[in-house]
C-alpha cells in the first residue's frame, strides 16, 4: 500500500494586489522550504528571487494560469508573505534597532495584517502638452533578466533598461504606440531624448511604487526610548 500524500489541497485564497484576481494556494512543503533556505543562505539576491518565484508557482493553483515572474515586484512579495504565513507561521520575529541608542530589539510582526494598496489610475505621466507615457510596474522577470538586483550606483545603462521596461505605451494626440512592439534600444533612445525634468517625472512613478509597509512602535529595552519606525519591503519583515 502506498503512503498517503498530504498538503496537496488548495486550502487558502488571496487576491493579487495589482489585478484583484482571487487565486487559490497551499502552504509550501518541506522540500520547497529546503530550496528556499539554501537560496537565502547563498546571499545571492538573484538566486533568492528565482527561488521565491519557483516556490509560488508550485504552491498556486495552476488553473489560475498565473505567470508569477511577470507580476509586479510588490505582487510577488505580497504573495510570498501570504504563502509563508500559512507555511511557517503568521508572525515573524525580527530585530529592529532603536533610533536613539541603536540597540537591537525583538519585535513580532503579524504577517496577516500586511496589505498593499494599488492606485491603478495613476499610471499615465504627461511629458509634454501632446505626449504622455503610460507606465507599468517592473516585474520580477525584469529584475532577474537584467540582473538589476546587483545594480551599482551610477550604473546608468541598467537603470535606463529598467525604466524602459516600465513603459507600456507612448501616447500622442494621433496615436497610442504600444512599447511591446518596440525594442529596448528604441525605448531607451526615447528616454534619452528627454530633459532631466521629464525623465524624473517618469522615475517618480517607480519611486512611488506600492510596497509592503507597516508602521510600528516599540519601547527600547535598553534606553526606554519610544520608537516609531516604518518597515518597508520584504527584507524588513524577516
Amino acid at each position: 500500500m502506498a503512503l498517503p500524500r498530504i498538503n496537496e489541497t488548495l486550502n487558502f485564497t488571496m487576491k493579487v494586489p495589482s489585478t484583484g484576481k482571487t487565486i487559490k494556494y497551499r502552504p509550501y512543503l518541506v522540500k520547497e522550504e529546503k530550496v528556499l533556505l539554501q537560496a537565502f543562505e547563498s546571499g545571492d539576491t538573484k538566486t533568492c528571487l528565482e527561488a521565491m518565484v519557483d516556490t509560488l508557482e508550485a504552491c498556486i493553483d495552476p488553473k489560475s494560469k498565473l505567470d508569477v515572474a511577470t507580476l509586479a515586484t510588490f505582487d510577488v512579495e505580497y504573495l510570498f508573505i501570504k504563502v509563508r504565513s500559512k507555511s511557517v507561521g503568521e508572525t515573524s520575529n525580527i530585530v529592529v534597532k532603536c533610533t536613539e541608542c541603536e540597540e537591537g530589539n525583538l519585535y513580532s510582526v503579524d504577517l496577516e495584517e500586511l496589505a498593499i494598496d494599488v492606485d491603478a489610475s495613476n499610471n499615465v505621466v504627461k511629458i509634454t502638452d501632446d505626449i504622455s507615457v503610460e507606465m507599468r510596474y517592473p516585474t520580477y522577470k525584469t529584475l532577474i533578466d537584467e540582473d538589476a538586483t546587483n545594480v551599482e550606483e551610477g550604473d546608468i545603462d541598467t537603470a535606463m533598461k529598467m525604466l524602459a521596461s516600465s513603459i507600456s505605451a507612448v501616447m500622442t494626440e494621433e496615436e497610442r504606440i504600444d512599447c511591446n512592439e518596440q525594442s529596448t534600444e528604441e525605448i531607451v533612445d526615447f528616454l534619452q531624448s528627454m530633459t532631466t525634468t521629464q525623465l524624473q517625472s517618469i522615475s517618480s512613478f517607480l519611486e512611488q511604487m506600492p510596497s509592503l509597509k507597516k508602521d510600528i512602535e516599540f519601547t527600547c529595552k535598553s534606553c526606554s526610548h519610544e520608537n516609531k519606525l516604518e518597515l518597508k519591503g520584504l527584507a524588513d519583515f524577516f
